[in-house]
């Protein structure tokens, strides 16, 4: 169903005010539809991954060899696709803020600089 032209502009209106009232959590929304790519994508490899396995095994029972790498292409092709949805995947759940520290001390020196900046606003 088709949203009104009035419609419309209210959504825009709250959009813009969510956006600019918590812009980490409209970023967050911002990035549903690469989620879902890397849901499907991430499905698919599940699905290929355990066809593959069941493929591989009705090889091994019949002795095709034929059959065997088949079986043993449908897993590659699902760790494959799995490996598409992991790249897709961590840019679209979070916020892209990097921190300073995240970037040049690693996960100590960042524990290290929230530590100091809890003890600088308390």
């Amino acid at each position: 169903m088709a949203l009104s032209d009035r419609e419309q502009q209210l959504l825009e209106q709250m959009e813009r005010a969510l956006a600019s009232e918590d812009p980490r959590f409209a970023s967050a929304l911002g990035g549903s539809m690469t989620n879902r790519i890397a849901t499907k994508s991430i499905g698919i490899a599940v699905l290929g991954v355990v066809v593959g396995i069941g493929i591989l095994l009705a090889a091994v029972s019949l002795s095709i060899p034929a059959l065997g790498v088949l079986g043993f292409l449908a897993i590659v092709a699902g760790f494959y696709f799995a490996n598409l949805g992991a790249k897709s995947s961590p840019a679209t759940g979070k916020p892209s803020t990097t921190s300073k520290a995240s970037t040049s001390g690693g996960f100590m020196q960042g524990l290290e600089d929230r530590w100091d900046r809890r003890q600088d606003n308390g």
